[in-house]
């Protein structure tokens, strides 16, 4: 593994200045964000069976679940080698989070043309778990569940390769009728496009990608196959560049005109990948990239990113992350912690984002090929044994403590109480009884309980 000579001080000053020279600032927004946009009143009213008011009732108020999506990717599924370590990653995956990205990588999941790896019981390919083996994880488990990807041209079938235009798309349309099948109903949503931005770099796309019309026949393909789902537009790290652009990046002008030419577009997915280390083959190399990959933390352009994609009226979700841990150190492993919960803290506050996934949570077990390893970069949250690194922990501690709602209150005079709390779903406890309720966003959140 690459090592820096670079002192952790040095590393801490030039990722979090930016932050500390606007840290005021930063802070009063991302509080007002969260108090705004991720939280709602409600009002309950407690009454015995012949509708009288129940006075001085202490009530419990415990949230169990989240509206807002916080999840990884779930490609380590039973593909860790070791039957102890493959129970952990199912124990521990189900406790960090609660939505997961599936893998339907065209050229893994039917290598072989006719013979997709859908079933649970197919071929292990790496990194790639078969769809219904990861579905049927998160059925069992209470997890969200979204498709990754209809349409990515980067990692297309050899037997596609080299066909007439339409014959690719016959074989595209084929592709949809059969995830539709299995798996309409089933997922919170549906990436149809990935990375389109990154073409150029790609070496084994069919003739789809030269197409003009390549969102807009993607997009209304399959709004044909998936009517009722929502259908997402994924690309990679382009908060900043829309700061920097503005409204001429291309990503921005690239969405806003495939809406005009009626793409049914449901959500935009946004990357952010540091993955710093990935291209270095020394020591010296990697000191280089430690000290130029700072672009990627400048807080405020990230706001201003998002606030200038958010115009297009879509809902955000930020689709992939990655933050280095740029030693094997514990000051290290901390400041991975504070970039993530600065990071996270930034998009939670956000009203157009509504989900963050991070993407390889286990160390050792990235994307490689050669000229390219994402482990250098260090990126996951659980160490390779799956002990929780102190990133995994910040998730967990702003998911189910900091963006938390538990309160114990009393009912006033007419029965009533009133509470502010994060969106979700929660248990009321009265006395000996229970109740489940669900306080959502743009719903009249009013309820009434007969004890």
């Amino acid at each position: 593994m690459l090592k820096t000579s670079v002192p952790a001080e040095e590393i801490r000053k030039l990722y979090m200045s930016l932050y500390e020279k606007h840290k005021e600032e930063i802070d009063i927004r991302v509080k007002d964000g969260i108090e705004k946009y991720r939280k709602g009143g409600a009002k309950i009213r407690l009454t015995d069976k012949n509708g009288n008011p129940i006075k001085n009732q202490t009530v419990r108020l415990n949230q169990v679940s989240h509206d807002f999506k916080y999840g990884a990717n779930i490609f380590m599924l039973d593909e860790l080698g070791d039957e102890n370590l493959n129970a952990e990653y199912r124990k521990q995956f189900k406790e960090y989070f609660n939505a997961a990205t599936v893998p339907f990588y065209w050229n893994t999941l039917e290598p072989q043309e006719n013979r997709p790896r859908y079933d649970k019981n197919s071929e292990k390919i790496y990194r790639r778990p078969a769809p219904e083996l990861c579905m049927e994880y998160c059925e069992e488990n209470g997890i969200s569940p979204k498709l990754h990807c209809l349409v990515y041209e980067s990692f297309t079938p050899e037997w596609l390769h080299g066909l007439p235009l339409r014959k690719v798309k016959e074989k595209y349309e084929k592709r949809f009728k059969e995830i539709t099948d299995r798996f309409s109903g089933r997922m919170f949503e549906f990436e149809v496009i990935n990375e389109l931005l990154q073409e150029k770099g790609w070496k084994n796309k069919s003739v789809l990608s030269e197409q003009k019309d390549i969102i807009e026949w993607s997009f209304r393909t399959a709004r044909k196959y998936f009517p009722d789902e929502t259908l997402v537009i994924n690309e990679g790290n382009p908060i900043i560049s829309l700061a920097d652009e503005d409204y001429r990046s291309p990503l921005y002008m690239m969405i806003d005109a495939a809406l005009l030419k009626g793409a049914p577009i449901d959500k935009i997915g946004l990357q952010h990948h540091l993955f710093t280390g990935a291209l270095c083959s020394t020591n010296e190399e990697y000191d280089a990239a430690i000290k130029e990959g700072t672009e990627l933390f400048d807080p405020i352009k990230h706001l201003k990113g998002l606030d200038i994609i958010a115009e297009l009226g879509l809902p955000l979700e930020i689709t992939e992350v990655t933050v280095p841990t740029f030693d094997d150190t514990e000051e290290a492993e901390q400041l991975q912690a504070d970039i993530l919960k600065l990071w996270y803290s930034i998009w939670f506050s956000h009203p157009a984002v509504n989900t963050i996934v991070y993407w390889n949570t286990v160390e050792g077990y990235a994307y490689e090929k050669p000229g390219w390893n994402e482990n250098y970069c260090r990126g996951g949250i659980w160490h390779k044994d799956l002990t929780p690194k102190k990133s995994a922990l910040m998730i967990k501690h702003l998911f189910l403590e900091e963006w938390h709602t538990d309160l114990t209150l009393t009912t006033d005079e007419n029965g009533e109480i009133d509470f502010r709390g994060f969106f979700g779903d929660y248990l009321l406890t009265a006395g000996e009884k229970e109740f489940s309720l669900g306080l959502h966003k743009g719903e009249e959140n009013s309820f009434g309980i007969t004890l």
